[in-house]
């Protein structure tokens, strides 16, 4: 079964990875990249996958569903749990829906599409990869979001290198959250559902991440 991430982004910065899931000893990296688009980078992804039963869930870092009025509830308690534990620039991480640049916010809801035409049954969970980092208890004061390499995951993730790029291994943190959600790890839970009056262009969709 695999478990797959992907980190939207602009030419050629576009991340995806494929984990293979292990009861046992959890994500193992089987490959990973960077394309330019959507298409591109779920053609990747997929290229190993001969049933879409294999896929047992997706991570993507996207605004999977919006409100009608406010921010968020989910991303307002992200941010508050991310300055309890001493990050200064939570805004900048998980960021309000109408400040996101198109990359993050129209190309992961073209993904999640692709990947619902293709594998209608698969479950899909929005991801932030360095709140994630914060909230794992990763990144800190000491250990910058943007130092944190591969080597620092292997609690979670085996396989990668240090060589990745910061877009792959934030397409790795998506696998990550998309395991979790599977495998309902301890501490996880589903924050979409604290939200009233939503719109999801590509239903359904859940939001899990380490919240107390």
């Amino acid at each position: 079964m695999y478990a797959l991430g992907f980190d939207p982004g602009g030419q050629k910065q576009f991340g995806w990875c494929v984990t293979e899931i292990s009861q046992v000893e959890g994500l193992n990296l089987i490959d990973s990249g960077t394309a330019s688009d959507s298409a591109s980078a779920v053609a990747a992804a997929t290229k190993y996958v001969t049933d879409g039963n294999q896929i047992a869930s997706v991570g993507i870092d996207s605004p999977l569903y919006w409100t009608h009025e406010g921010t968020r509830r989910a991303d307002a308690l992200i941010k508050s749990e991310m300055k309890r534990l001493g990050a200064r620039h939570g805004g900048g991480t998980v960021q309000h829906v109408n400040s996101l640049r198109g990359a993050c916010l129209v190309q992961g809801i073209l993904t999640a599409r692709l990947l619902r035409v293709m594998f209608p049954s698969i479950r899909i969970t929005e991801t932030h990869p360095k709140a994630l980092l914060w909230l794992i208890k990763i990144a800190s004061q000491d250990l910058r979001a943007v130092d944190v390499r591969m080597s620092h995951l292997v609690r979670y993730i085996s396989g990668g290198t240090d060589s990745v790029s910061e877009h792959e291994r934030d397409a790795a943190l998506g696998a990550i959250a998309a395991w979790s959600m599977v495998t309902h790890s301890q501490g996880w839970r589903d924050l979409y559902l604290i939200e009233e009056q939503t719109f999801v262009p590509v239903p359904p969709v859940e939001y899990w991440m380490p919240i107390p």
